[in-house]
């Protein structure tokens, strides 16, 4: 009797999974989803320590922002049922009240948090050295020569902070945050990165769904990106990874139209913010030769320098000045420290290869020195030239972005340190690959060499 009851519960829920569109599936299996891990596993860093999201809010407030969250996810599919009456529009407009209850609101919450409290609480190490070093260098120091023991950082909830002597980060996190902490200090408001942090995490979920074509499908992968387990959490708590992405997928949404210089200006600004954009930048080459199928080497070189040099100027000027200034300071806290072989490195960390390792005892300590590199290197370079050889036969963008998602994913997995955003912004680089392959081809398509004035007229959009 009881089998029974569970069959014909199982063969309804089969049923009612089989009727849900493409939209309806993906946000209901991630917002349901995501509403169950809000309960135990979604943390955010707070006072003293991480603790699950919803007791950021204080007494009955969480359970009910819970709630909430829960029901918004639960309604999407239920209402996906009524077909054609629950239109695009209001569709839309369902997911974005998904977005602003499970990653707005907890984020707004949080920087209040901290614009009443301690600087140093509610918010991730990482942002608050940016916005230190936006202060450093409006000060007239270099970042990456300065120490930041004099800044709210040295009062982080974590013990011996290795980043209170290295900025990891590449020049433009703080050049674009500069200019607002050099406003808001001026006027005596209270800066908080998140201000710039959030709307690229919205920006990037409006970005992403005009890679691909019909309302099912810009849906679903708005709601994937947007819902990526592994990835909106850290918004709450100021982490980055969408300032990254927000650039990157304006750069393929032009690309995709062929407005190249645009293009790769946007890459540049990714790359100039952080080396998981960096690493994307030789796909762009490949892909850019690979479409023009040039028959001498000055045609390949034509292919890329024509409607790149703006962007590599932005890059000569990003990273120029502090790379001329002190090198050494540079190499030790962008490279030897991410690397283990700065004076104080950062620690062996997150779920990857380094883990592992140290489960085994074949890593010592958390502090110990090990050649990383090579590991990094033996599984991103065999990988990368794989994908660089089929890429050049069959010149996609979406190729190109499984391509540069497999290669940093390797690349990552095996370095010193593996974060969960580092899977969750891989996942979000690879999200829309199944949907660029399903879109219309005339968009992605290799430009024949023979085109008279093609390279020229794709150089000047």
């Amino acid at each position: 009797m009881i089998a029974r009851v569970i069959e014909r519960q199982v063969l309804r829920g089969l049923a009612f999974w089989r009727a849900l569109s493409l939209d309806g599936r993906v946000v209901g299996l991630l917002g349901v989803g995501n509403g169950i891990l809000l309960l135990f596993n979604h943390t955010t860093v707070q006072a003293s320590r991480d603790d699950v999201l919803w007791r950021l809010f204080p007494g009955a407030a969480g359970p009910l922002w819970l709630a909430l969250c829960g029901a918004l996810a639960l309604a999407y599919p239920l209402r996906d049922r009524e077909g054609a009456h629950f239109t695009p529009r209001q569709r839309w407009v369902h997911l974005g009240a998904i977005v602003l209850a499970f990653v707005v609101l907890p984020t707004i919450v949080s920087i209040v948090l901290r614009e009443t409290g301690k600087p140093y609480t509610y918010v991730h190490d990482g942002a608050i050295i940016v916005e230190e070093a936006a202060r450093k260098l409006l000060a007239g120091q270099n970042p990456y020569s300065a120490d930041y023991l004099d800044t709210p950082l040295a009062f982080w909830p974590m013990v011996n902070n290795p980043a209170l002597y290295h900025f990891t980060y590449f020049p433009d996190l703080f050049l674009v945050t500069a200019p607002f902490t050099a406003a808001f200090d001026r006027l005596g408001l209270f800066w908080d990165q998140r201000y710039l942090y959030l709307p690229a995490y919205l920006a990037t979920c409006t970005l992403a769904p005009l890679l691909t074509r019909g309302s099912d499908k810009r849906l679903a992968l708005a709601a994937a990106i947007a819902l990526n387990p592994q990835l909106f959490p850290f918004v709450v708590e100021g982490r980055n990874d969408f300032f990254v992405l927000a650039f990157v997928f304006g750069g393929l949404v032009l690309l995709q139209r062929q407005h190249l210089v645009r293009s790769l200006l946007l890459f540049a600004v990714a790359a100039g913010a952080k080396l998981h954009a960096a690493l994307l930048l030789p796909f762009v080459v490949v892909y850019l030769v690979a479409r023009r199928r040039p028959a001498t080497v000055r045609e390949a070189w034509s292919a890329v320098w024509r409607p790149g040099w703006p962007a590599g100027l932005l890059l000569l000027g990003v990273f120029g000045p502090f790379v001329a200034n002190d090198f050494a300071s540079f190499w030790d806290d962008v490279v030897r420290y991410n690397a283990g072989g700065a004076a104080w490195s950062y620690p062996v960390a997150g779920m990857g290869f380094s883990a592992i390792l140290l489960s085994l005892g074949l890593i010592p300590s958390r502090q110990s020195e090990f050649p990383f590199v090579i590991f990094e290197l033996g599984a991103a370079i065999p990988i990368g030239l794989v994908v660089a050889w089929r890429l050049w036969r069959e010149p996609t963008i979406g190729r190109m972005l499984l391509g540069h998602a497999s290669a940093l994913l390797a690349f990552l997995f095996f370095a010193r340190y593996f974060h969960g955003n580092y899977a969750g912004y891989v996942a979000a680089l690879a999200t829309p690959v199944p949907f660029l392959h399903a879109a219309a081809p005339a968009w992605d398509e290799p430009v024949p060499a023979a085109v008279p004035g093609a390279g020229r007229g794709a150089a000047a959009r």
